[in-house]
């Protein structure tokens, strides 16, 4: 009887219907739902982290307004002449801008055209870039609005200026924010403005604080002579005529992209995430 017993109860385990030891599904079955409710923040936190792809657009963006520090030098002016208080005045009398660069401008004609193109690239540059970081991850970040965003504003400021200054059109110019293009800058705006909305699809507080930071350094320098700062430092940018004295404005908001860029892509990396 007790072989017979013993046998009969090794063999319950094997029977069809019947559980043996506790396995992995117990153990799951088993674990409270606050664990299962940490577990699933950790997985959506370690998918939001594998599709934030964000450090290249500030990056390119901030390659982008260091390449364009020659078109904001200005032309040397003898002492004593009218310099204005920026590129956006031509012996001191403000002018109709386009994307930031009032014609009869102290800094380069040219500049206009080349933030037209210079953010045109960068929109669809940043696109593509996301299609192929969302072919290696498997997720796909919605970056459309913030191309149709920065590709609308950019239009709207290379278009308004002109056209407010048709006849019947002088309305229009009610729409132009003068005050914020009259130093050459409002460019910085428009890639503030689109970052916003990119941090927005990416769902990420980091990009958020730096877009926030990006934005208040670009309304800085387009309200305020960032050289008047550094002349205090000792460092007087007009010594050559002035030629220098819109740079120090430029380079800012540059570094701070180019800071954030680096930054975000070093927590990339070190999370293990695609370049």
């Amino acid at each position: 009887m007790d072989e017979e017993s013993q046998d009969s109860s090794s063999g319950q385990g094997n029977e069809p219907g019947r559980r043996g030891p506790p396995d992995r599904d117990q153990a799951v079955m088993t674990s409270g739902p606050g664990e299962l409710l940490t577990e699933m923040t950790m997985l959506r936190r370690r998918t939001r982290s594998a599709r934030h792809a964000y450090w290249f657009p500030l990056v390119l963006f901030g390659l982008l307004i260091c390449v364009s520090a020659p078109f904001y030098l200005r032309p040397g002016f003898a002492p004593g002449s009218a310099s204005g208080t920026g590129p956006g005045f031509a012996a001191g009398v403000p002018s109709f801008s386009i994307l930031g660069s009032a014609s009869g401008s102290l800094a380069s004609s040219y500049l206009p055209y080349y933030w037209l193109t210079a953010l045109s690239a960068g929109l669809l540059v940043t696109l593509l870039w996301y299609r192929r970081h969302a072919r290696q991850v498997g997720l796909e970040t919605p970056a459309r609005r913030y191309v149709i965003t920065g590709a609308v504003i950019t239009a709207l400021a290379f278009i308004l200026p002109p056209l407010s200054g048709l006849p019947g059109l002088h309305w229009l110019r009610v729409l132009w924010p003068g005050d914020l293009v009259v130093r050459g800058m409002f460019p910085f705006l428009i890639i503030a403005v689109a970052l916003c909305v990119l941090a927005w699809a990416e769902r990420s507080p980091a990009l958020a604080v730096i877009a926030v930071a990006y934005t208040g350094i670009s309304l800085l320098v387009s309200l305020y002579d960032i050289e008047n700062v550094m002349y205090r430092l000792g460092w007087n940018l007009s010594a050559d005529g002035g030629r220098l004295g819109a740079l120090p404005s430029v380079l800012l908001p540059a570094l701070v992209l180019l800071a954030a860029g680096a930054g975000a892509f070093a927590v990339q990396r070190r999370h293990g995430g695609t370049a």
